[in-house]
């Protein structure tokens, strides 16, 4: 009986460290990403994951800490492709090549195909993804959070 009690317990920590990745942007996947993400005015900053992902987690804290420090300016989603829906998502925008963890933008309007912003095995710091993303999007004080371009138009 104490041995299951221990696997119980192990189970139940590796399934609480899994969930560690998750809650950093809007959960998006297959099932809403037409009313959520391609539906809307703004541009959305989305992360491809797993939490069953060692590198994934790695990311999370970083992740997490570069929603915080830039929610006023863009839109957040998280995708976790451990789900049907999640997987249907990555392959059907062509990230799932790219490998996870990834971070994609929606930033045109009209468009159903994300452009990539960051994507390695290698975890990288916020700086590095803010300067990935501002040295493409200027932040503004004005029409916040940032409007998706419209086709054609350079960033």
């Amino acid at each position: 009986m104490a041995v299951v009690a221990r696997v119980l317990f192990v189970v139940a920590a590796v399934f609480s460290l899994a969930g560690v990745a998750l809650g950093a942007g809007e959960p998006v996947d297959s099932s809403n990403v037409d009313a959520t993400v391609l539906a809307s005015d703004d541009a959305w900053i989305v992360e491809f994951q797993s939490p069953r992902c060692g590198s994934c987690q790695e990311m999370a804290p970083v992740w997490g800490e570069f929603v915080k420090r830039n929610e006023r300016y863009v839109r957040f989603g998280q995708v976790n492709i451990d789900t049907d829906e999640g997987m249907e998502l990555a392959r059907s925008s062509g990230v799932i090549e790219h490998g996870i963890p990834s971070i994609w933008a929606w930033d045109v309007r009209g468009s159903a195909e994300p452009t990539k912003i960051w994507a390695d095995f290698e975890t990288t710091t916020v700086q590095h993804l803010e300067s990935l993303v501002w040295s493409k999007y200027a932040k503004r004080k004005e029409g916040l959070p940032l409007a998706k371009l419209d086709a054609g138009v350079v960033a």
